[in-house]
């Protein structure tokens, strides 16, 4: 990491994510070709501890005792989105410009989203619980059409209201995008299975 500039560095965001996904472009760049990237932003400014490097996403508020959701503490979008959007558009401009974009494919999720209605736990500071009904996930590169939205949920991101994607549609898309066939099969213990058993959403790469 140190071979990098120290502008590049900053662009990327001087916390956990923004150079994990430095060094995921390194990586990249070398020719590894599976890389995972934990979301962990780190403890906010001012903030000592911050939990595990795998909890800043797990926005429960005040009954958790991890503050509020929406501010900007260590568990708050106030604090995370913003070092999401600065650390992962350095990713995917510094993949660009260096013509790694169109053979990377980018993939941005979680396990399950969160509760549409919000936990306002008695006056304390509020948080949301698991959801796995609704959520979203951003794929960038290898194909995929830049700016396109697919599918929609209901107004208050409870339930999908439009074009709904499986978890087996998101990885046949995911080998689509990588020129591996999905119907291909493995074969583990003796038995034999298709890579996945949904279907690539093509729209993606119109």
């Amino acid at each position: 990491m140190e071979r990098e500039s120290p502008r590049v560095r900053d662009r990327y965001g001087r916390n956990p994510l923004g150079q994990n996904l430095l060094l995921a472009r390194r990586l990249v760049e070398s020719g590894v070709g599976f890389v995972t990237v934990n979301g962990w932003t780190g403890p906010a400014p001012g903030q000592t501890g911050g939990g595990p490097p795998s909890s800043s996403w797990d926005m429960h508020g005040g009954e958790m005792g991890m503050g509020n959701a929406f501010g900007a503490g260590s568990y708050g979008m106030g604090w995370c989105l913003p070092v999401l959007d600065t650390a992962l558009s350095a990713l995917l401009t510094d993949l660009d410009d260096r013509g790694l974009l169109e053979s990377t494919l980018v993939v941005v999720i979680g396990e399950f989203g969160r509760t549409p209605r919000i936990n306002q736990n008695g006056g304390a500071t509020p948080g949301r619980q698991h959801w796995p009904h609704c959520y979203s996930a951003i794929l960038a590169g290898s194909g995929i059409q830049g700016g396109a939205v697919y599918g929609e949920s209901d107004k208050i991101g409870a339930y999908v209201k439009d074009k709904p994607v499986r978890p087996q549609d998101l990885s046949a898309t995911v080998f689509h995008a990588l020129s591996v066939p999905f119907e291909s099969r493995a074969t583990r213990d003796g038995l034999s299975k298709p890579l996945s058993t949904g279907q690539p959403i093509l729209e993606l790469f119109e």
